[in-house]
Order: structure tokens, then C-alpha cells, then sequence
């Protein structure tokens, strides 16, 4: 496996200018490059700048279209509720959470569901969001449009999407607790940057198409495997990652009558449906000094934890997030051959040469 390191703004520069390119206004395009590209610097490959191959293969068969634009079903909080219509994930999720966040503020709470949005990207990019606005949050997250690919507590085949949740926890003047997870034991991207590396995946994350354990990540990518069933992930936990999985769906898109992973027809589109709660933690605790001794001391405790190993200390989450992104802003961000081939060819679609940034 090969790979090459790129310098994160030239990566920024080259999405943005893809994304205008192909019909969208520069607010938008901007908003899905810093997304994309912080998701890169956080370790999080898999909802990086290797998605963006997969989101003009999209606009190109028609399912997703720059003229599509969110509206809100309804707003009186403290319910937010907004059908984006297969827009642009990012943009239309970053909006959907600010206004909500606006929301919970001025009332101190605030329910948002958004509705059949193209794919949102990281979840926990939306807890960072919430807790710059001082607001604690959590996320449900359903994948819908595509073939389910994760399979229930002791099933042979796949019933879920990677059905992903989310959690944000403000720190008054420092950083904030994100937890941000796939309810199965690996995110279906990070399966994509295993197979485009040409590597194996841990044992115990996939089985194929009859059930089998196996750790080719090829197994759960139909392209991979065109003359054999479709395997797929197994939920983290055992039944307690499915049932999260099971709720997610519900939750977000199934009690609104949105996609929902056994109905959506299947295409080159993910659509995402979000369930959200704000919480001003103001409301709970007036002394913002008193919150942050209370959460920082319980930090210093978990973190005093004598790790297994030495070389790799206890870590809360999101510390390691952080770690990745000082790391990668000096030293760039690694991209394997494959899909760096796979982003050059989109940007080629557009007439942008990928190798001049």
C-alpha cells in the first residue's frame, strides 16, 4: 500500500473548487470542504475527502442535485423539524444544528429532526458545533439508500446502516467531551479505505455472504464481489450496539416517515435523516465555573487510570481527535493511491486537475 501525504489546505482549496464547479453556491462548497477535510485531520478518514468521489457519482446519476434546498416542516419551539430534500449534507446539517442550537438557547432546550438529508459526514463534527455554542447535544443518526450492511445480534445478513450516534458535553473554557461512534464495530468508510489500502480488517467486524467470519473488507462492497451475496458488519456489543442501531432508525427517520434502510430505493446516493436534542446546560447549572471543576475533576480521575500500556495513557473522548489534528496539520494528511485516484477522476469530471493543488 502506498500513499502520499497532502497539505490540508490544498485539499480544502481543491473540494471547494470542486463543489462550485459542479453547481453549488461558495458558502456551500466551503462549508463541505472544511467539513470533509477536518474529518481528514481528525483520523477520520473515512468521512474525509474520500467521500467526495462517492457524492459526484451521485450528482451524476441524478440523485443529488445542487437546486435542492432544506425547508422547514416546522418550527415552534422548541421543535425543529426540516425536510432537506437530498440537499448537500454538510451545509444543510450545519444549518439545521445552529438553528437549533439558537433555539435551545433562547429556551433552553430544543428537539431537531432533519429529514432525508444527502450525506451529513461525521456526526460528531455537529457535537463540536453545539458545544462552540456552549450546548450540550446528542445524536441519532440513520443510513438510508443503500443496501443494509450491518447485521442484528446473532443474524446471518444485514438488517441496519452504520446508524451512528453521537454526544457533546461543553467544558466551560476548555475542550468539550465528544463521543461520536458507528453502532457497528467499524464505520462502513473506514471498511472503504481498508479495501482501497488493500488491506485486512481486525477479526470479529465482518462476516460474508453466508455468515461466514471473515476479515476481507471486500465482503461488504458489492462492486468488490459482484458474483457473491452481500456480507456485512457486525453491531459493537453484541445486541447493545444493535438495539442502538434499531433505535437510530426509529428515531430519526422512521416515526417521521422519512428514508428508513428497508424502504429507500437503492442508488448511488447515502441519505441521512438526524434526531437531535439541545440542551442549554445554563438551565441545569447557573455557575459556569462550577461546571467546569466538576467535569475537569472527573476527567483528571479517568485519565489517572494506569493504562495497560504506558506508551498509550487513558484517553477521554475526543482527546485523541485532537491529538491527530496537531499531528496532521504539520505532517499533512495521508491519502492511499486508490483514493486519491478516485478523487483526481471525479475533480477530471469538472475539468480541475487534482495534482495542481
Amino acid at each position: 500500500m502506498t500513499y502520499r501525504t497532502h497539505r490540508p489546505e490544498a485539499l480544502r482549496a481543491l473540494v471547494r473548487d470542486m463543489v462550485t464547479k459542479a453547481g453549488w453556491t461558495e458558502a456551500e462548497a466551503q462549508e463541505t470542504a472544511d467539513h470533509l477535510v477536518l474529518a481528514n485531520l481528525s483520523g477520520h478518514d473515512s468521512h474525509g475527502v474520500g467521500m467526495i468521489p462517492l457524492y459526484f457519482q451521485s450528482l451524476a446519476d441524478g440523485n443529488l442535485k445542487p437546486q435542492s434546498r432544506p425547508h422547514a416542516r416546522l418550527d415552534a419551539a422548541p421543535f425543529l423539524i426540516v425536510d432537506a430534500q437530498v440537499a448537500l449534507g454538510q451545509p444543510a446539517a450545519r444549518n439545521a444544528v445552529e438553528q437549533a442550537g439558537a433555539m435551545a438557547i433562547a429556551g433552553g432546550v430544543a428537539i431537531l429532526n432533519l429529514l432525508d438529508s444527502h450525506h451529513i459526514g461525521r456526526i460528531g463534527h455537529y457535537a463540536e458545533i453545539a458545544a462552540e455554542a456552549g450546548l450540550i447535544s446528542l445524536f441519532w443518526v440513520n443510513v438510508a439508500g443503500r443496501a443494509p450492511i450491518v447485521a442484528p445480534f446473532a443474524a446471518k445478513e444485514a438488517r441496519f446502516g452504520t446508524n451512528p450516534h453521537a454526544i457533546g458535553i461543553p467544558v466551560p473554557g476548555s475542550d468539550p467531551i465528544i463521543l461520536d461512534f458507528a453502532t457497528s464495530r467499524m464505520a462502513h468508510g473506514k471498511a472503504r479505505v481498508a479495501l482501497n489500502k488493500g488491506v485486512q480488517v481486525p477479526p470479529g467486524y465482518i462476516i460474508d455472504g453466508e455468515g461466514r467470519p471473515t476479515t476481507d473488507p471486500k465482503h461488504v462492497f458489492q462492486h468488490a464481489i459482484p458474483d457473491l451475496p452481500l456480507g456485512a458488519l457486525l453491531p459493537f456489543g453484541d445486541h447493545k450496539g444493535a438495539g442502538l442501531s434499531l433505535i437510530a432508525e426509529l428515531l430519526s427517520a422512521g416515526l417521521m416517515g422519512a428514508a428508513r434502510i428497508d424502504e429507500k430505493p437503492q442508488k448511488s446516493w447515502i441519505i441521512n435523516s438526524l434526531f437531535g436534542v439541545l440542551i442549554d446546560p445554563a438551565r441545569l447549572e447557573p455557575d459556569a465555573s462550577l461546571r467546569k471543576s466538576r467535569i475537569e475533576s472527573y476527567l483528571a480521575f479517568v485519565r489517572a487510570a494506569k493504562p495497560q500500556d504506558e506508551a498509550n495513557p487513558v484517553l477521554a473522548p475526543g482527546d485523541k481527535e485532537r491529538a491527530t489534528r496537531i499531528e496532521r496539520a504539520k505532517a499533512g494528511i495521508p491519502l492511499d493511491d486508490e483514493t486519491w485516484s478516485q478523487i483526481g477522476a471525479a475533480a477530471k469530471r469538472f475539468s480541475i486537475d487534482a495534482e495542481s493543488y
